[in-house]
């Protein structure tokens, strides 16, 4: 070899050596001892090992080469490139604190653009792992990255719905930077570092934590302990999803017998109606092996939505939860399903509701909050829907939930009820209160009251019971077949198997546009 090509090799490895150390061993460590690992050990851990191919490693602040910054910056804060995940290819970036407390430079946020737009035309998923005290503030790069952060965020907008895209957000994110977490699929936030923050007054000590994102705004889908968690999280999210939009999600060998019965489901219903069940349970027994992965677990958590599999197949399951306010369809509940709904159309996946609801809440309260117009998405949205859809109704579902929740003519593949179904426009209890007003105040002054609003609520039971409803095949309301609870997980197998050739076709249009 000559000294013309040791040159070259030299500066190559005084480069890669400065992109090791990053911001320097004293940044490292604070980074340690914060409880983080750095951004290249994550990608570590991420990646399967021996995997990661890293692009963009000569990259640097500009401004060096002008003289007008003398901020080391290897690779400009952001680490990325290929790598595989289970052996699935994907493209990840990392974004190094120990880099000018990873804030976004130009550069840095033209690779991240690119690496979108890459990732998009190989149509394999894009993994951001966020730690960054956001954009980069100076006259020069404050002015100029703003164009490249564009470029950006218009890159996850233009490839959303392509490929999948899920965002860990394991540090500080602030200004317009956080809304590369929101436009992501998938956003995983670690509890103890994590933080994001639009902008403007922080009034409350949890405001921007992962709880707050979780519980209040509904924006965060896994909580993690830990960057190792988080790590971990990301990877079994990937298991339930495919490389893109156009591909089928990957199938594993079945370990759960697709024809189990499960007795114990007779012993879930409460006999009184007024008393409750968790729907967590009836998944738990369905599912195979009894694996849930719940998603916003602690948002509006009166409605469930997550990932299982049944007889190996990914589905996706969106359940009103009795338990929680009724399994009411409030505004953050319709929210929850309708992205969720979106995501699973997309990307091929089925969807499995299961529904005990007492619908949409009426009164003023309720109104304010938008409760029509959250709704009308929920209508809106489902009525697009051409993937796989079973639905499987436990004991009630009253108003619009037989609507949006696919109990209907919406498009639902089968629907399933079991015996303990009513159907109603609303709750047998209002009706009574509503209809028989003169009779139950008689009653009352009479002392017999219990005695008629008894005796006129069973009669309503017994007309809106599916037994009575199942006799009229296509009007009002109604199931394809009644069956026994304990043959909920393979009625539910055999319609996924009878349904996955189906083939659903939409009006054609250039788009839809979904109420505000």
């Amino acid at each position: 070899m000559g000294q013309w090509m040791d040159g070259f090799l030299a500066k190559l490895e005084k480069v890669q050596t400065e992109n090791e150390a990053g911001g320097g061993p004293d940044r490292i460590e604070v980074q340690h001892s914060l409880g983080k690992l750095t951004a290249r050990e994550r990608i570590q851990l991420l990646a399967d090992p021996g995997t990661f191919e890293e692009i963009g490693s000569l990259v640097r602040d500009f401004h060096q080469m002008d003289g007008s910054s003398q901020k080391a910056s290897p690779v400009d804060g952001v680490v990325m490139g290929l790598a595989r995940i289970s052996d699935r290819p994907v493209m990840v970036y990392s974004m190094d604190f120990t880099v000018m407390s990873g804030s976004l430079g130009e550069q840095g946020a033209w690779k991240i653009a690119e690496l979108v737009q890459m990732a998009g035309q190989e149509q394999v998923p894009i993994i951001g792992i966020l730690d960054s005290a956001g954009q980069r503030i100076s006259f020069k790069d404050g002015m100029v990255g703003l164009n490249g952060l564009g470029r950006l965020l218009r890159n996850y907008s233009l490839y959303s719905g392509v490929i999948p895209q899920i965002t860990l957000l394991l540090g500080p994110c602030t200004g317009p930077l956080a809304e590369v977490a929101v436009l992501s699929d998938f956003l995983i936030m670690n509890r103890k570092t994590g933080f994001m923050w639009l902008g403007g007054d922080i009034r409350s000590e949890q405001a921007g934590r992962a709880e707050f994102h979780m519980t209040k705004a509904g924006q965060v889908d896994l909580i993690a302990e830990s960057d190792e968690e988080a790590i971990d999280l990301t990877r079994r999210l990937l298991e339930f999803i495919p490389q893109n939009c156009w591909e089928e999600a990957p199938v594993c060998d079945p370990t759960d017998d697709p024809g189990r019965r499960e007795e114990d489901l007779l012993d879930i219903m409460p006999d009184d109606s007024r008393f409750t069940y968790d729907m967590h349970e009836v998944i738990e027994m369905i599912v195979d092996d009894g694996k849930f992965f719940e998603l916003k677990e602690d948002f509006a958590t009166h409605f469930i939505i997550g990932f299982a599999r049944f007889d190996g197949k990914p589905v996706g399951i969106a359940a009103s939860n009795p338990d929680e306010l009724s399994g009411i369809m409030e505004p953050d509940a319709s929210d929850k399903y309708d992205r969720f709904i979106m995501f699973l159309d997309n990307f091929n996946i089925p969807l499995l509701t299961l529904v005990d609801t007492t619908a949409f809440p009426p009164g003023d309260k309720w109104e304010r909050k938008g409760v029509i117009r959250h709704g009308a998405k929920n209508l809106h949205g489902y009525s697009h829907l051409t993937m796989q859809k079973v639905t499987v109704v436990l004991r009630r579902s009253y108003g619009g939930s037989n609507i949006v929740m696919g109990c209907s003519k919406m498009g639902p593949d089968l629907i399933y009820g079991w015996p303990t179904v009513e159907f109603a426009p609303t709750g047998p209890e209002i009706i009574v209160h509503a209809v028989f007003h003169k009779e139950l105040a008689k009653a009352k002054e009479a002392g017999n009251y219990d005695e008629v609003y008894n005796f006129y609520l069973g009669i309503l039971k017994e007309m809106f019971s599916v037994m009575t409803m199942g006799r009229i095949f296509t009007h009002w309301y109604t199931v394809h077949e009644v069956i026994d609870p304990r043959d909920t997980r393979p009625r539910i197998i055999k319609a996924l198997h009878a349904t996955a050739d189906k083939n659903e076709e939409l009006p054609e249009k250039k788009r839809y546009i979904k109420p505000a």
